[in-house]
């Protein structure tokens, strides 16, 4: 098993990409997801897969993970805080269970 999570929005300064808060994106080890009709901020997804990457390839959430961590985007000024939570597992084969 290999878990996904989600990463919400959950405030900022301001968005310079247009999103807001409640806006979402899921990693798991086999990519991306974003929800349709939806665009997110590739630099906020990058650190979100920086930081959370290396959890996701666990049968169960370490404790990081268990934790819901806040990530952000690297735009510093912009202060954009993402909710990581995990949401489900996948089987090895990234297919859903």
């Amino acid at each position: 098993m290999t878990l996904r999570v989600r990463c919400t929005v959950e405030g900022f300064n301001y968005s310079a990409c247009g999103l807001a808060v409640g806006d979402s994106f899921e990693l798991s080890v086999t990519g991306v997801t974003v929800p349709e009709g939806r665009a997110f901020c590739y630099f906020a997804i990058t650190n979100a897969i920086a930081a959370v990457q290396p959890s996701l390839g666990a049968d169960v959430p370490d404790a990081y993970l268990a934790a819901r961590p806040l990530v952000m985007c690297p735009d510093t000024p912009e202060d954009l805080r993402m909710r990581v939570e995990v949401i489900d597992s996948l089987p090895p084969t990234g297919e859903p269970s």
